[in-house]
């Protein structure tokens, strides 16, 4: 009598071939995948770095895509001694400096001593009359704001102080006439404000919170 086949044993044998068939399309697959991926990035162009004025418009765009709120520190309270005209003139005035970089404040307290002796210079070589127009006292305030730039080491050049001329105002021309032409005589080697990209360099303005004269 016959042995009966055993078909379970011939159905077994497909599972694995089916497995293998599997296997294999999933590496296909993947390597399909993997090198698309790389030839997407090696067609990718590659933007050398920017330099000069791109990248300055690059960082100046992104800063006022996310504008930062200023920050104000005060100087302190400075009581100075005028250049002599008529008689003993003083000037006493609160200054404080508007910031657009904030970190820049850590800067101004390590510096601070530095900073004081330049603004009293600077006070102490105006005369009363041309710190009474306004003229003057943005003249000033042009003049307080190279100093402290210059001590934080945002300007190379370091601003020279120089001193206006005292008169005596008469009759026929008004004080404010004097302090103008005193000013224009200042000698030519004297550095003209730098204009421009300042306000990007961390120091906005100057402020007098208060400015009297007596």
């Amino acid at each position: 009598m016959s042995k009966p086949a055993k078909p379970a044993a011939a159905e077994g044998a497909a599972p694995p071939k089916s497995k293998k068939m599997l296997i294999i399309i999933i590496a296909v697959v993947v390597l399909l995948v993997g090198g698309g991926a790389a030839a997407f990035l090696l067609m990718k162009p590659v933007h050398p770095p920017k330099h000069g004025e791109e990248a300055v418009a690059e960082e100046t765009h992104a800063e006022d895509a996310h504008p930062v709120e200023p920050k104000y520190v005060e100087l302190g309270t400075f009581t100075a001694n005028l250049l002599h005209e008529e008689g003993d003139r003083y000037l006493q005035a609160t200054i404080s400096i508007k910031l657009t970089k904030p970190e820049l404040e850590e800067k101004i307290k390590a510096r601070n001593p530095e900073i004081l002796h330049r603004v009293n210079m600077l006070l102490q070589s105006r005369t009363p009359s041309e710190l009474s127009t306004l003229a003057g006292k943005e003249r000033l305030a042009g003049a307080i704001k190279e100093q402290v730039q210059y001590v934080l080491g945002l300007r190379k050049s370091e601003p020279i102080i120089v001193a206006s001329i005292p008169v005596v105002p008469n009759s026929e021309e008004a004080p404010t006439e004097h302090a103008d032409a005193a000013h224009s005589a200042a000698p030519a080697h004297a550095p003209a404000p730098e204009h421009g990209g300042e306000s990007k360099a961390g120091v906005a303005e100057v402020l007098f919170t208060t400015f009297i004269i007596q």
